[in-house]
């Protein structure tokens, strides 16, 4: 366990980006290291997404209380991977999510993480169901600041939702969008999604989108991503042109400047989601998993 909580060390700074509206970036953004958020108004206070596990949650928590002393009424979830759900009860506070996330919550296996991920530490994680779920739209007023969760449609999940403050032009957008280079991923949701997803965002013009993973970004970021998803489409379509399976095109795959990207053996997951939607079939997600990761520790170049 020493050895998992030594890898599972992060440099994390609370960020204002506006008067009372902040951002918890851990840097860099790999596997299981997320981002979360906090509005802060005059009587609470709401917090966007928790965190991996219970160390990193508390280090969220104790920079929450460096600024601010008022009761967490909600805590807002943007979709429900384990790195975004998993510490909601450390909170004490009303959690909410798209419907959809709340069934991705409850279906969690923290056992299946603790086989793909060894080296990572899941201490004091639990599987908590939301307590209010929004299907489209829901809005919290917050004396004269407004805050939106929105869903995009199926994305990056089934369950995303993006939280938009329109009057600061702030966007908290889970994992709808990644930053610094590290690779975005899509397999549980739809690749085609998420480029409609990114390109709601950017028409937002809001002046700050915190990713889920990454530091705090700009359009240019946006269309960074979109850019990325464009080319898995378009391999995914030379793929099932050349009629290849998965893996026989995982060997020939040059993934140009998308190598240098972080984490960028979610190739494999994000290509067979784009194959996916293309043919219509669905894929085995062990085994994608298996190869990403087995790509991941180059066995596949």
């Amino acid at each position: 366990m020493e050895k998992q909580k030594e890898n599972m060390k992060v440099r994390a700074e609370l960020k204002e980006i506006s008067s009372g509206v902040y951002a918890f970036i851990q840097h860099r953004g790999e596997w299981f290291v997320s981002n979360a958020g906090l509005i802060v108004g005059e009587k609470f206070a709401v917090v966007v997404d928790s965190l991996t596990n219970e160390s990193m949650a508390r280090a969220f928590i104790r920079k929450i209380r460096e600024v601010t002393n008022k009761p967490l009424k909600f805590l807002l979830n943007t979709h429900g991977d384990a790195d975004h759900v998993w510490t909601n009860h450390l909170f004490g506070t009303t959690t909410i999510c798209h419907e959809n996330c709340r069934e991705d919550t409850m279906r969690a296996h923290p056992e299946i993480y603790s086989v793909l991920f060894p080296e990572l530490d899941f201490s004091g994680a639990n599987i908590t169901p939301q307590d209010i779920t929004v299907n489209e739209k829901m809005k919290i007023y917050m004396e004269n600041r407004e805050i939106e969760a929105i869903h995009p449609g199926i994305a990056h999940s089934t369950g995303d939702l993006f939280i938009y403050l329109p009057k600061e032009k702030i966007v908290f957008c889970g994992d709808l969008l990644f930053s610094s280079k590290c690779t975005p991923f899509a397999m549980f949701g739809s690749i085609s999604g998420s480029i409609e997803a990114l390109k709601k965002l950017y028409e937002l013009n809001a002046d700050f989108y915190v990713p889920g993973h990454g530091d705090i970004a700009g359009k240019d970021e946006i269309q960074e991503n979109i850019s990325y998803y464009l080319f898995v489409q378009n391999e995914a379509k030379k793929c099932f042109e050349k009629g290849l399976n998965l893996y026989e095109f995982l060997q020939k795959l040059e993934l140009g400047e998308y190598e240098n990207w972080f984490e960028s053996e979610r190739i494999v997951g994000n290509l067979a989601r784009a194959y996916s939607e293309l043919t219509g079939e669905t894929f085995d997600l062990l085994e994608v998993a298996r190869l990403m990761f087995q790509r991941k520790n180059n066995k596949i170049k």
